[in-house]
């Protein structure tokens, strides 16, 4: 084993140390880690060790030097499983400890999280995956030991699009990007055949809601948070399944569990709803405290909006709809005539989002959002968050309501 004496702990290890110092402990050298380059240009001051985990000891020069442990960790192993419970006692709460698995399932992810794990990584993983393991937000934000405080209980958003191409996903992914400046907010892509938000925000997750039905018997806030995904916004997702999935996959059941279970962890759960209706689609929008319709302007946007709002007056949906026109083309003085589509859908458009394709199609492009490509001055980025800030306060009143 190498030496660690040069990576002895100095007084600058805390929150004010901008290059956490991070020790991967792995099985043998032939584990796949980023190259210690990728490592430094992320911030990251990460030092390597091939050991047998089963030999460290509570005396440990690992536990004084370094800001957190990455370990990698073969759970069909009992003994190393054992071993991993042994170290996370050891290390209290002087350092987080972040497991790492070669062919990473659900059922490990589990285990290694009962064990004490602050998180738990896939092999080969990523320096964004790393970033995302050790940050002290996320760490923060696992949800509290049963009986330890109240459940938290957020609120329910689903975005609906009235045809292909209206922009719904891309604009979920926007509002929830910038709603995460100020609070928990997870997106659950739900559409199961075609999702886009794990690729419109640029993050390759290496668990996905598949996995999340497949193990629907043991969902809860701790295995959801562990399949989420985090953008640099602060934005948690649930993707799709990287495979296409019949819609049927899903079950009431499932849906309302995964909604209950969401809102425990996040105090906003915004959902991105296929355009099929199903029993459970209904369902989510049942339990959702805001349902967007998003729709364009031209003549099949509108037709297919009328549609939809058939389909939601029918269901008893309508005193929670917001319509919201996308890629509104503005005339002089920031003016839009929505007089005739208003009639047409016989209901006022609640919201319009300014046309900038460019700016939106370079944020999709970059796994950005549109506040980093255009600032505060853009008239798309201003839309969006008088759309955040309108769904904000009608959430909030509306669970003053509740209470």
């Amino acid at each position: 084993m190498n030496s660690p004496a040069p990576w002895r702990r100095s007084e600058e290890r805390g929150p004010a140390n901008q290059r956490p110092r991070i020790v991967l402990l792995m099985r043998n050298s032939d584990s796949q880690t980023p190259d210690s380059a990728a490592f430094k240009d992320a911030g990251l001051d990460v030092h390597h060790e091939v050991t047998d985990i089963a030999t460290l000891a509570e005396d440990s020069p690992f536990f004084a030097m370094a800001d957190a442990l990455v370990i990698e960790v073969a759970p069909n192993h009992p003994a190393e499983i054992e071993a991993f419970d042994r170290l996370v006692h050891l290390a209290a709460d002087r350092l987080p400890i972040v497991a790492a698995v070669q062919g990473l399932t659900v059922a490990d992810t589990r285990t290694l999280l009962k064990a004490g794990a602050v998180d738990v990584l896939p092999l080969p993983f990523t320096v964004d995956e790393l970033q995302q393991a050790v940050e002290p937000v996320r760490r923060a934000a696992r949800p509290v030991a049963r009986g330890a405080g109240p459940a938290r209980q957020g609120r329910i958003v689903s975005v609906i699009g009235a045809l292909g191409g209206v922009g719904a996903t891309a604009l979920a992914t926007q509002v929830g990007a910038m709603w995460a400046a100020n609070a928990r907010v997870c997106l659950l892509d739900m559409d199961v055949q075609f999702g886009n938000t794990a690729l419109y925000l640029d993050v390759r997750p290496a668990l996905t809601l598949g996995n999340l039905i497949e193990d629907e018997a043991r969902l809860d806030s701790e295995l959801l948070q562990s399949v989420a995904i985090r953008h640099a916004s602060g934005l948690d997702i649930i993707a799709s399944p990287t495979d296409m999935m019949p819609l049927d996959i899903i079950s009431t059941d499932f849906a309302e569990r995964l909604l209950r279970v969401a809102t425990q962890a996040y105090d906003v759960v915004i959902v991105d709803l296929p355009r099929a209706w199903t029993e459970w689609s209904v369902r989510v929008l049942e339990r959702s405290d805001s349902v967007c319709l998003v729709t364009n302007l031209s003549v099949p946007g509108i037709h297919q909006a009328r549609r939809q709002l058939e389909i939601l007056e029918a269901n008893h949906l309508m005193d929670k709809l917001r319509i919201i026109a996308n890629r509104a083309e503005y005339k002089m003085f920031g003016r839009i005539d929505l007089s005739e589509t208003e009639a047409v859908l016989g209901r006022r458009i609640d919201h319009t989002i300014a046309n900038d394709f460019q700016t939106v199609s370079a944020a999709l492009d970059q796994g950005r959002t549109i506040l980093d490509i255009r600032g505060k001055s853009g008239r798309v980025v201003k839309d969006v968050g008088a759309l955040v800030d309108a769904l904000s306060t009608v959430i909030a009143t509306e669970g003053a309501t509740r209470t």
